[in-house]
């Protein structure tokens, strides 16, 4: 066994830095592992198994919650953690002082899920100090001009143009290394390795995750680059080629075809030395090892591809002690097999071997290797089915070869439900919705290794995994000679969590272990496109007895326009699982001394300036944990009023949402540079969601996908609003941002898609969308939260049984200001309910007396949307919004 710094001259991006939080209280909440070895170990007695299960000898600690909108994580041997963020942001966090600080922002190009991805470290980093990165960048070539164009790309080739209309949404995704100077990237050391030519102006999956075998090759991953509510798709695979269709819309152009990198797993030999200036590709910036799936110089295909057909790969994990490559990778939505199209939507976890090139079969065959049909997407018939075991790519848009290598069967894959898939852990571990699998790092254990928080031997060899929409983590427990999954164990669950007061698992985004064994992880949090209040970084010990102190605080105010200000300091949230008394000391103006004591202090700024205050928060018996945040004086953030559409309106797929915005600013004064509003539309699905239209401008419209259901019929979909506005900056100090959310209702919902109470989901392939609630009665109700009625006059709900259906507002117990009967009858009927709209954001319940099944409720009236002008039916399927200034 390689010890993990041995191991850090294979993977330095594997560092992981330990503390955690709090242990359980009261009674202790324990794994229950099975008694046999797991594969690759040689078991332990059952005390010792069972003290290395036993929650509350573990602990999770909140590193810094100044995240961004979170998506990659590195840890540096000093165990600093450098982080991404999609809008070019690359921070590092410093666990020792608390300390968060924005090192370097890339000009990315931000359309989508574009921007700034994966960070990692090179191999050698302790002597060359490289990092390298994956971005799209907004002008690859360094004309000064954007490679493409604003806005989105259109459904359709507009009228009299051909197929080289779409050659100017072409652009890249690029790998690049650059040099760590100790405190932030030289960009002036950039060496682009690898140049991805992808499809911009579009929706989604680019991947874009790196590591590094034992021999210093680099695995990256790229996405499919293909919408996943491609029209005609239905769920199902998106090989849509119809005549004057964007190509776009076919996966088969990417993951499909040998002669293109997108949704791909790429091995390249990085070369030691690249002259300054060397254009990236290959012979150039890299040499191509062997055993890759293509040999060199074979016609039609790329010799950079190690896997082939992935859809979106975000996640890679390569293991040089296994001699493994591990993957989770996303599938389509479909929520039941079709006879005419193919399987449900699945999603996958996989393990190969390094010396394992091969098809993973995407979009020819998903899951359990099972196959989807060549469906004719102009005239929506059936075609024959791919044959799984010798696929053809027939694509009008493929440059590959024509007959493919043969597809397998991944590893693990699981559905929705549990009865759905082999391993039913895959679903019943979690408590959100949705299926998003983060592929994560195998650990090894190391006896050397002296920092208290590494994890026991029980996880050697194990495969940790995280899933994002359902707010777990994972060990699984693997046979590396088979690659065949044992034992898959709950990790750290949040009821345990809960329990112990420690912050839950919540999104999780990259898991990476470090050289002292403990294990990081970058929390995305609930929402899209920003950074969450609940996202953040955090590490995992094992801390058997006493636990580290919970540190929180808050700043009033954490701006001001002036100088002299008075800040009040507020520790009084933070806690110990111990029940110890806790010491509070402050370092207030960031002069790295802790001057100030006490859990409440105020300090008066009397300079402009933007300053770091630190809490430093010490327990009885000298465990202590940090925490920051920034104050600026001289410049305050502004506020954002969206006049309209109301939060949680209701629209129909394919409508425009006109929206309106102003601000008001302390410096600025009232007057909105509409430039500065930038906003964000984009495809809520569970928990996750696939950013569509941006823009810029005050007012404007917002324009739905009439294509958003082909997601699936049973995926719970909405539209996603992030609205931002940057100031001018003021008195010397840089501008400040603030932001606004909204939540965009589809108007027909499904009450399986609720928060329910007392009642249960029944699977139904006749029902609307595969699932009805049963048992609605007294005391039950169906919630439907984050809703206005504003523009909604009424409802029609899909019900059966007797008894009455009632709307109520804001409580389950509220008077109800809608009422229908329902006739007894085992039969589905429509029954209306009248009522006033209404301009307030809440939650709406259903409720009833009897006993009545609800399919879904749909609501009636004009809501928030309006369908777009004919004129304007041809803008795409997320097409170019209209904001001020483009109409």
């Amino acid at each position: 066994m390689k010890s993990i710094e041995t191991r850090s001259q294979a993977r330095q991006k594997r560092t992981f830095a330990a503390l955690a939080a709090a242990a359980l209280v009261g009674t202790a909440l324990v794994a229950m592992p099975t008694a046999s070895a797991h594969p690759g170990h040689d078991g332990h007695d059952d005390e010792t198994a069972a003290a290395d299960t036993d929650w509350a000898n573990y602990e999770k600690v909140l590193l810094t919650k100044d995240v961004g909108e979170p998506i990659d994580l590195a840890v540096l041997p000093d165990l600093r953690v450098l982080h991404t963020a999609r809008n070019g942001e690359v921070r590092v966090t410093d666990p020792a002082t608390g300390v968060t600080e924005v090192t370097n922002t890339l000009d990315v190009y931000s359309n989508s899920e574009d921007g700034l991805q994966g960070i990692a470290l090179a191999p050698d980093f302790e002597e060359s100090n490289e990092v390298y990165l994956v971005y799209a960048p907004r002008d690859a070539d360094g004309d000064g001009e954007t490679d493409t164009p604003s806005g989105n790309a259109p459904n359709t080739l507009p009228a009299g143009e051909d197929a080289s209309y779409w050659d100017q949404w072409v652009g890249v995704n690029r790998l690049s290394k650059f040099t760590w100077t100790g405190d932030a990237l030289d960009p002036a050391s950039e060496q682009p390795i690898l140049d991805i030519e992808v499809q911009r102006g579009q929706c989604c999956h680019v991947g874009a995750d790196i590591d590094f075998d034992g021999e210093g090759n680099l695995y990256l991953s790229s996405g499919d680059n293909t919408p996943a509510g491609t029209p005609g798709a239905s769920g199902y695979a998106p090989n849509n080629d119809a005549p004057n269709m964007n190509p776009g819309f076919d996966a088969r152009r990417g993951a499909g075809s040998t002669n293109d990198l997108r949704g791909k797993i790429l091995r390249i030999d990085v070369k030691d030395d690249i002259p300054a200036g060397a254009p990236p590709g290959a012979g150039s910036t890299y040499d191509i090892p062997e055993g890759n799936l293509f040999a060199p110089g074979t016609e039609s295909t790329r010799p950079e591809i190690f896997v082939m057909g992935v859809r979106n790969p975000f996640r890679i994990e390569v293991d040089p002690e296994t001699s493994s490559l591990t993957w989770g990778d996303y599938g389509p939505d479909a929520g039941a097999a079709n006879a005419d199209r193919g399987p449900m939507g699945y999603v996958e976890w996989n393990a190969v071997g390094l010396d394992d090139p091969h098809n993973a079969g995407w979009p020819y065959c998903h899951g359990p290797n099972a196959a989807y049909n060549e469906w004719n997407f102009e005239t929506a018939t059936p075609r024959e089915f791919f044959d799984c075991a010798a696929p053809q790519n027939n694509s009008r848009w493929n440059t590959g070869l024509t007959d493919l290598p043969p597809s397998r069967a991944a590893t693990l894959y699981y559905g929705d439900q549990p009865g759905q898939q082999p391993r039913d852990e895959l679903v019943n571990f979690g408590t959100g919705s949705g299926q998003a699998p983060m592929g994560g790092p195998v650990y090894h254990y190391d006896a050397d290794i002296t920092a208290p928080g590494k994890l026991p031997e029980y996880w050697d060899g194990k495969a940790f995994f995280g899933e994002f929409s359902q707010d777990y983590l994972a060990a699984f427990s693997v046979d590396w000679s088979t690659f065949e999954v044992g034992e898959i164990e709950d990790f750290l669950p949040n009821t345990a969590l809960t329990a112990a007061g420690m912050p839950i698992n919540d999104n999780p985004i990259d898991l990476e272990f470090g050289p002292d064994g403990s294990l990081y992880v970058l929390e995305y949090g609930d929402g899209f496109f920003r950074q969450n209040p609940d996202s953040g970084l955090y590490r995992i010990d094992y801390a058997e007895g006493n636990k580290a102190p919970q540190a929180v605080f808050t700043a009033t105010p954490e701006s001001s326009p002036s100088a002299p200000v008075e800040v009040a300091f507020d520790a009084t949230g933070s806690s110990d699982p111990d029940g110890d008394t806790l010491t509070y000391e402050w370092d207030v103006d960031g002069d790295g001394t802790f001057d100030l004591t006490g859990p409440e202090v105020t300090h008066t700024y009397t300079e402009l300036g933007v300053y770091t205050a630190r809490l430093r928060v010490t327990d009885e018996s000298g465990k202590r944990t940090l925490t920051s945040t920034s104050i600026s004086v001289g410049n305050e953030a502004p506020e954002i009023d969206v006049s309209f559409p109301a939060d949680g309106g209701f629209f129909e797929w394919g409508d425009e949402v006109a929206f309106e915005v102003t601000t008001s600013d302390a410096e600025d004064g009232t007057e909105t540079v509409c430039e500065r509003v930038a906003w964000s539309y984009g495809l809520g699905h569970d928990e996750h969601a696939h950013p569509e239209v941006s823009g810029t401008g005050c007012t404007g419209v917002f324009p739905t996908d009439p294509n958003s259901p082909e997601h699936g019929a049973g995926a719970l979909l909405y539209g996603a609003v992030v609205i931002t506005y940057t100031d001018g900056g003021a008195n010397g100090l840089p501008p400040a941002a603030s932001e606004a959310t909204l939540r965009l209702n589809p108007k027909l919902q499904q009450a399986e898609h609720g928060t329910l109470k007392g009642v249960e989901v029944v699977q139904d392939e006749a029902a609307s969308a595969g699932a009805y609630v049963t048992g609605l009665g007294k005391k039950d109700s169906v919630a439907l939260q984050r809703v206005s009625l504003s523009g909604i006059d009424g409802a029609t709900a899909t019900v059966r049984g007797k008894g009455e259906l009632q709307l109520r507002w804001g409580s389950p117990t509220a008077k109800p200001f809608a009422k229908a009967k329902v006739k007894k009858g085992s039969a589905w009927r429509d029954v209306d309910l009248s009522f006033r709209d209404n301009d307030r954001t809440g939650t709406l319940y259903i409720t009833a007396t009897g006993s009545l099944d609800v399919d879904a409720i749909t609501m009636t009236g004009e809501g928030v949307g309006t369908p777009p002008a004919a004129a304007q039916d041809s803008t795409g399927p997320t097409g170019a919004a209209r904001t001020e200034g483009e109409q």
